[in-house]
């Protein structure tokens, strides 16, 4: 009878393994069409890119350390691009309004009255100078550099000084 039951045992494990052998065959098939599906699902449910911002400058004083002081007006920002070739001087000049200057190519050397000498270069970020100063391109390659005034209606961007 112990044969019998050892028997038995067998044989109902060998006919659920046959029955049981195309369900995971389907479930097999299943899983590897549904991994490339799931990719895909992943995929449209990744969060989109977001922006990103980095502070260049940050600064309550000129590059001098003179505070700086908004005009009291009628608010006006300008934003322009300046490019000075190799060899060529802005001429000594000072800007009555805040001046926010970006190197975007070349080296910038600016000089004060007062003997201060600064050179700037690419991805350099500063408040310009309050006193009059002038610009050289000392380099072999153009100065292109992105200046942002925040001044006032009616103001000049830069001035000569007085005669």
């Amino acid at each position: 009878m112990v044969t019998f039951m050892k028997h038995r045992q067998s044989v109902d494990a060998a006919d659920l393994r046959r029955r049981l052998r195309p369900c995971g065959l389907l479930l097999a098939a299943g899983l590897l069409a549904g991994s490339s599906a799931l990719a895909e699902t992943t995929e449209a449910v990744k969060p989109p890119p977001t922006p990103q911002s980095w502070i260049l400058l940050q600064s309550t004083t000129h590059s001098n350390g003179v505070p700086i002081v908004y005009p009291t007006g009628t608010p006006q920002v300008t934003v322009r691009i300046t490019e000075i070739p190799p060899g060529v001087d802005t001429g000594v000049h000072n800007h009555p309004i805040p001046l926010v200057t970006y190197m975007l190519a070349g080296e910038l050397t600016i000089r004060g009255v007062s003997g201060a000498v600064h050179v700037y270069k690419e991805g350099d970020a500063f408040v310009e100078t309050a006193e009059f100063h002038h610009g050289a391109n000392e380099g072999k390659k153009p100065v292109r550099l992105l200046a942002v005034y925040a001044g006032e209606v009616g103001a000049p961007l830069s001035i000569k000084p007085p005669q």
